[in-house]
């Protein structure tokens, strides 16, 4: 499973703002695990931008910390399941997400 996090790179946590975000942490996870992850810049301009990186990084989902109704309708759109109201440390959150400790979910 691949989890794309809205990444800080300033302090290492969930970036707050979707919509303005600059750094996508990737997760590669496994049995419960996390294998690997890497730090991917969106240079993005759009929330749109945004959504085509996650796209492109081929993630299954994204953890993040707060969305807008727009962002998650063009999410919806797209296909990609989101998990929002994760605030830590992006390590943690993907741990949690693991865990089954899920906040707001494309259901709420």
């Amino acid at each position: 499973m691949k989890l794309a996090v809205t990444y800080d790179n300033t302090n290492g946590t969930v970036f707050r703002e979707f919509e303005k975000t600059r750094v996508i942490k990737i997760y590669e996870v496994k049995d419960g695990e996390i294998i690997s992850s890497e730090l991917v810049g969106t240079m993005a301009k759009t929330t749109e931008d945004i959504i085509g990186v996650i796209t492109m990084l081929d993630a299954d989902g994204v953890l993040c910390g707060d969305l807008t109704k727009e962002t998650m309708a063009m999410l919806d759109d797209e296909g990609i399941l989101y998990y929002s109201g994760f605030y830590e440390d992006g390590d943690e959150a993907v741990r949690d997400f693991i865990n089954g400790y899920v906040l707001i979910g494309p259901d709420d």
